[in-house]
């Protein structure tokens, strides 16, 4: 063929004649296409010919140059008019002149386009658009549905050999996939069903895909949802001690797996040198996207700690047994929440039983297993007591020399997390300066925390905005600290006011609930009610205590704040290690 179809292209004369006999050349038809042609007095039959021809101009309604050419791709590669190759050899060959025209019939008389359908993801489309073709030659591209009935990705995924070829999914289906036993997937829904929408607005909910495994090397699993050098403050920290504790003493693999970015395991390095903890046994990490598409293998002897309640229901909703779950509750999770869907769903998640619970201080364990809470907690859950290696030897030489300058407020500004009350916490610095309460020619304020909007206080006083630090330079930054508010609108006094008060420094907190006097951690840290009044008038005494250094030396002395990770968390690892032992059968326990 190859021979005969160049001998075509080089009569081009006979091929002007071919097509002036022929009725599929219209001049009037290409004319109407080209209007300049006709005012420049050009034949249209040498400017289809030369040009039109391979430029998608049609010579009739009858023939589709740009169809043919992509149906008849070596056509296209050896140059060759379309029309003069259909009328020399095409039609004797069967081929279609109008193959878009039989794309479009195939669809149509297929029942698998809907045009309600089509449109209804398309309302920017004209009325009078011709919604089929505008699928061959764009929304297939994009990867639209024609209808519920058939997925266009879906098709490719399903077939890699379709999508490698560019051949349209819907096309390669009807003409030979449904002929071959292929599937055609569903294609998105056009109103979604109830459970598509809960799935997608609550995904990280979603039973969490598990591979099972059998083991005879232990395993211990932190499973949150990332990892990272500024995200080990509080909670996430602690969990990952806990983990290498309880590692360490079942000769275990720690391993931390993440849902919404990939772990970054440096940050294991980072928390030893800051808690004074050392992983023994080897590390792994995995990636596990909330989206679903990858599989967290787990085995028989391997205990699963979930660190949120969120990711506490995804493991209880998979096959992981109860019995190797480890949900470590660090605070009163519905307190994150207004009344409403994640509140209620919450609440159900902590009054879900058959697993082990380990929950942040006693106090916190005291007011989640109330009467009026979860009782159930008060008999079988575990206490932890946080340690803050950080803070100053209570037989040490005192507090630490102070810098140079002005001295500093530290505020915990977290405006993205409700219970720490950043606009509580604005207002009382705002009438502390403007009453004179805080001098801003005597103190510099240290705002510490995400996302803390770029300010000014009374009197011009412009802050200092901190963010982003991981462990070890916030650590630094509290040896340098005079005075701290942290708020938490909780009733556990949560990490800040002990990293502060660890290390000599006062610190003004708010009271609730339960959380009224916590002088038996360290006189250092200063409780007043939430309002307005309250914490000025706390602030007045906190900037005495700040004052009284010698006073500020034997609160610390006195405190009760654990210094050591091993030490404060060995009655919870104990507990653990008899409550897991049947799980952890082939550990070394040490």
């Amino acid at each position: 063929m190859a021979t005969t179809e160049r001998k075509i292209h080089r009569r081009e004369v006979s091929d002007a004649d071919l097509l002036r006999e022929s009725e599929l050349f219209d001049e009037e038809f290409y004319l109407q296409q080209l209007p300049k042609l006709r005012e420049q007095g050009k034949d249209p039959v040498q400017h289809y010919l030369t040009r039109g021809g391979f430029n998608g101009k049609d010579p009739s309604a009858a023939f589709s140059s740009r169809s043919y050419l992509q149906r008849n791709p070596e056509v296209a590669a050896a140059k060759i008019n379309p029309l003069v190759h259909y009328l020399r050899i095409g039609r004797a060959e069967g081929r279609s002149m109008n193959p878009l025209a039989d794309d479009i019939a195939l669809i149509v008389e297929s029942g698998l386009f809907d045009p309600d359908y089509y449109r209804h993801f398309h309302p920017d489309l004209p009325e009078d658009a011709d919604l089929v073709r505008h699928y061959l030659r764009f929304g297939a591209r994009r990867g639209d549905d024609p209808s519920e009935l058939f997925s266009t990705t879906g098709y490719q995924r399903q077939n890699v050999d379709v999508a490698k070829s560019g051949a349209n999914p819907l096309l390669h289906y009807l003409r030979f996939g449904r002929h071959e036993g292929r599937i055609a997937p569903r294609g998105r829904l056009r109103e979604p069903y109830f459970d598509s929408l809960f799935a997608q607005q609550w995904a990280q909910l979603a039973p969490l895909p598990v591979a099972h495994l059998t083991s005879v090397t232990p395993r211990v699993t932190v499973l949150t949802d990332s990892v990272g050098p500024s995200s080990l403050f509080g909670g996430v920290g602690t969990s990952v001690i806990l983990a290498i504790l309880l590692a360490n003493r079942f000769g275990a693999t720690l391993r931390i797996a993440t849902r919404t970015e990939a772990p970054d395991p440096s940050v294991v390095a980072t928390l030893e040198q800051a808690s004074g903890v050392r992983l023994e046994g080897a590390l792994e990490t995995a990636y596990v996207p909330v989206s679903g598409d990858a599989e967290l293998a787990v085995a028989d002897d391997e205990i699963v700690m979930t660190t949120s309640w969120w990711t506490t229901r995804a493991t209880l909703g998979s096959t992981v047994p109860r019995e190797q779950v480890l949900y470590l509750l660090q605070e009163d999770e519905r307190m994150f929440y207004a009344f409403g869907d994640e509140r209620l769903m919450c609440s159900e998640t902590l009054g879900e039983r058959g697993f082990t619970v380990v929950v942040n201080t006693q106090r916190l364990l005291d007011h989640l297993g109330s009467p009026d809470n979860y009782p159930h907690l008060a008999e079988e859950a575990i206490a932890l007591t946080p340690a803050f290696p950080g803070g100053l030897p209570r037989d040490g030489a005192g507090l630490a020399p102070r810098p140079e300058g002005k001295r500093r407020l530290f505020f915990y500004s977290r405006p993205e997390n409700a219970r720490n009350l950043f606009w509580r916490g604005g207002t009382v610095l705002s009438r502390a300066v403007e009453q004179g309460v805080l001098d801003p020619d005597e103190w510099e304020l240290y705002l510490v925390g995400r996302r803390t909007p770029d300010l000014t206080f009374p009197r011009d006083t412009r802050p200092l905005v901190v963010e982003g630090l991981n462990w070890l330079d916030y650590q630094a930054l509290v040896h340098t600290i005079d005075a701290a508010l942290v708020l938490m609108d909780t009733p556990h006094p949560s990490y800040p006011p002990l990293d502060l008060a660890a290390a000599g420094v006062p610190v003004l907190t708010n009271t609730h609930g339960s959380k009224q006097d916590l002088s038996d951690y360290s006189a250092n840290i200063l409780t007043a009610p939430a309002t307005v009044d309250g914490l000025l008038e706390g602030m007045q005494r906190l900037l005495a205590l700040s004052d009284d250094r010698e006073q500020r030396a034997a609160n610390l002395r006195a405190d009760s704040i654990e210094r050591d990770w091993t030490t404060s968390l060995a009655p919870t690892v104990d507990a653990l290690v008899e409550r897991f032992a049947a799980v952890m059968r082939s550990g070394d326990v040490r």
